[in-house]
């Protein structure tokens, strides 16, 4: 039998976890660290921390959330938002998180998941694919679901596995935050 593995995703806007429905309708959600020890306390195998408006912004991650936040769980922890060098994603790493994933950087400069991996490893390196039925297949959004980008996620999932990818965070857009299930047919 597979083990199971329970990851929260926290979405953080200005400093804030914020929670959606399909990536409208935003709204704060609490303090990141506060939420994150309340969920290690309660069993939690790992936390992902997503800047979402970080690529649209054009501004960097949140280094010192990302310092504060390292100081106060135990439990490994990924970070992403607005990556766009190997020199961020290392001072991301010294900064206390555990892993680091890419979006729009990735779809933007495919070669970098490959030079990322190199890097962190693959065991590191997760990718994140913000998808939506588009009436023909399934569309990778980058920008904090903001942007189409014509390509077919399932294709760009295979892609970034072979260019190094050891994991990849898929995040339906038509179904998130809906609280009605996973999207069986993206998955």
């Amino acid at each position: 039998m597979l083990a199971k593995r329970i990851i929260a995703a926290l979405d953080i806007k200005e400093g804030r976890v914020v929670k959606g429905i399909k990536f409208q309708n935003i709204r704060d959600a609490g303090d990141p660290i506060e939420l994150a020890k309340r969920y290690e306390e309660e069993g939690i195998d790992e936390i992902v921390f997503l800047d979402i408006t970080a690529s649209y912004e054009k501004r960097q991650i949140l280094l010192d959330l990302v310092k504060r936040i390292a100081e106060e769980i135990y439990v490994p922890f990924t970070v992403g938002g607005g990556i766009k060098s190997i020199e961020e994603i290392r001072e991301i790493i010294k900064s206390g998180a555990d892993k680091v994933f890419l979006n729009t950087a990735a779809v933007d400069n495919p070669v970098l998941v490959s030079e990322v991996a190199k890097v962190v490893g693959s065991a590191n390196l997760v990718i994140a694919i913000d998808a939506k039925w588009n009436g023909k297949f399934w569309e990778v959004y980058t920008h904090g679901g903001r942007k189409a980008r014509g390509i077919n996620a399932v294709e760009w999932a295979k892609e970034v596995e072979c260019l190094g990818a050891g994991e990849i965070l898929l995040t339906s857009m038509g179904t998130d935050g809906t609280q009605e299930g996973f999207d069986i047919p993206l998955t």
